[in-house]
């Protein structure tokens, strides 16, 4: 990721525009199965009123199960798009899940998380959003070679500042304004009248969302954006419940190349919760800012903000039949993080398309890297890096390719989100030596396959650049980092220092081992670290 100052907290999923928050930043675990319920995979009879319950809840299967399929056939449940998960009736959740147990197959059991879709316009003066962000006199590219998936409401594609440029995946329905407010803000048209967006008539794909939305149907679409070859999708929306179902989805999407990039919520007054999707690994979390270049009144704080863009008072397209401010002309002011993240959508698009070169993680470090610092000096939570800047952002030096993300657990690496596991990355012959970056709350752990032979041995040695990785060894059979059980051998030492580990393989056939790098959270070390990992083989002693 990125070297960067002590941070520390996170964010949730709604349609964020404008809406109250307050400030108490919690610290949110990122590992492979954060949601695993405890005694009980299902809805607890008992426990909670039908009111306070979901309609549907979220049940992942272990992956090459043959007989979940006809389990979840059994009980009504319906398959998403992310790993092997199923959506069922809250009433048939916990014998479905139980089902699983019994098989050996089941994974983890979460509500189907509620999201809601809010605006709230805010008629100040607007025009300044665009000049904030694009200096004068720098020029867009042709557009066409980095489609932004909006994922939200459905983008009225007749509207004179996104007709010809927007296709709708999902056909349906105009079921409200926030998805047209929100491509406006991206790629509204230079066509003489109307919302002028960061990068005009840039392709847009929307991928429509239903206004009874919750986490299946989020991360459906998210697949669907990635499986489309969007190169950036747009999440503006959150809630302060995470949810794994959406992180897996998430982090499928960047795996595939997409930019991930979503709203940071409008919480402050509120709480101010963290909001989700915008504090997942792998995300760039926006938050919005006035004219003034202060951090909005209702822009939610926490550690997990990457970069700011204009948020208050922004011009955007708006369908006429929900235009009632006074003048039906399909054009109104809306304030919220909502608006925030599709300038920086349009901003990531817009450098994608002049240097197609930059991998998705790339395109990120750049847009957090060319900020323009706003006070106080330094990295904040209040606006993280800065308020991007295009013409910046174009010259900035191309940042270090992290390779191999997402592998932010076992679960990512072992077959249970993707397809299939991950390559080994070292099978035991001579020495292997390749260098990586982790960051405790946008990359917070690094997770590799190695094999070794049988009756053989390996020293694995971590030498940190900066910051202070940790490095742990995992058996075989673990299931994820938090299975203390399951290390085979750690190294700890103080930031600077390198840790190494000695793996014995005495048995008579090849063993997979997983190699975990986690960062150390020690007061006054940086959060984030670049380190060189080492494989090598060594004498085997009896």
């Amino acid at each position: 990721m990125r070297p960067l100052a002590l941070r520390a907290a996170l964010v949730a999923l709604t349609f964020l525009a404008a809406v109250p928050v307050a400030a108490a930043a919690s610290a949110v675990r990122h590992d492979e199965r954060p949601m695993l319920l405890p005694a009980t995979e299902g809805p607890g009879a008992a426990a909670a009123s039908a009111s306070s319950q979901p309609a549907t809840w979220l049940v992942a299967a272990e992956p090459g199960r043959a007989q979940a399929a006809a389990t979840a056939r059994r009980f009504g449940a319906q398959k998403l798009r992310t790993g092997v998960v199923y959506r069922v009736a809250t009433v048939r959740a916990r014998a479905f899940a139980a089902a699983l147990r019994a098989d050996g197959a089941l994974r983890y059991a979460e509500p189907d998380t509620a999201m809601k879709h809010a605006s709230a316009l805010d008629a100040q003066p607007g025009g300044y959003a665009r000049g904030l962000v694009v200096e004068p006199g720098i020029a867009p590219p042709a557009p066409g070679a980095a489609t932004i998936a909006v994922v939200d409401q459905q983008v009225d594609v007749t509207h004179p500042d996104l007709a010809g440029h927007t296709t709708v995946l999902n056909p349906g329905p105009l079921l409200g304004p926030h998805g047209t407010m929100v491509a406006s803000a991206a790629t509204g048209a230079l066509n003489g009248s109307g919302v002028f967006g960061i990068f005009p008539s840039n392709p847009v794909l929307s991928v429509g969302l239903p206004l009874d939305l919750r986490c299946s149907d989020a991360a459906n679409a998210v697949v669907a954006a990635a499986n489309a070859r969007a190169r950036v999708i747009n999440l503006s929306f959150g809630s302060p419940q995470p949810c794994t179902t959406l992180y897996a989805a998430v982090q499928i999407a960047f795996a595939r190349g997409s930019l991930v990039v979503a709203a940071a919520g409008n919480e402050f007054a509120a709480g101010n919760p963290v909001i989700y999707p915008a504090a997942y690994p792998h995300v760039l979390s926006v938050a919005a800012l006035n004219a003034a270049l202060q951090p909005s009144a209702f822009s939610s704080e926490n550690a997990a903000i990457d970069v700011a863009a204009p948020g208050v008072g922004i011009p955007l397209a708006i369908p006429t039949v929900f235009d009632d401010d006074g003048v039906a002309d399909g054009v109104t002011l809306g304030s919220g993080t909502s608006f925030a993240a599709p300038i920086v959508s349009g901003a990531a698009a817009w450098l994608a398309t002049v240097r197609p070169n930059l991998r998705n993680g790339q395109l990120a470090d750049v847009l957090r890297r060319s900020a323009r610092d706003i006070d106080p000096p330094g990295y904040d939570l209040g606006s993280g890096f800065g308020l991007i800047q295009m013409g910046a952002a174009l010259a900035a030096p191309t940042p270090a390719l992290d390779p191999l993300e997402p592998n932010d657990g076992i679960s990512f690496v072992d077959g249970s989100v993707f397809t299939n596991p991950d390559r080994y990355v070292w099978t035991g012959s001579g020495r292997r030596t390749f260098s990586a970056t982790a960051d405790r709350l946008k990359d917070p752990v690094d997770v590799y396959r190695i094999r070794l032979p049988a009756r053989s041995q390996a020293r694995i040695r971590l030498r940190p650049a900066f910051g202070n990785p940790d490095l742990f060894i995992y058996r075989s059979d673990a299931r994820s980092i938090d299975q203390s059980s399951r290390i085979l051998a750690r190294s700890r030492k103080a930031a600077g220092q390198t840790d190494a580990v000695t793996v014995r393989n005495t048995g008579r056939s090849a063993r997979r081992y997983y190699v975990a790098i986690r960062v150390a959270a020690n007061r006054g070390v940086s959060l984030s670290t670049s380190y060189r990992l080492e494989f090598q083989r060594t004498k085997f002693r009896r």
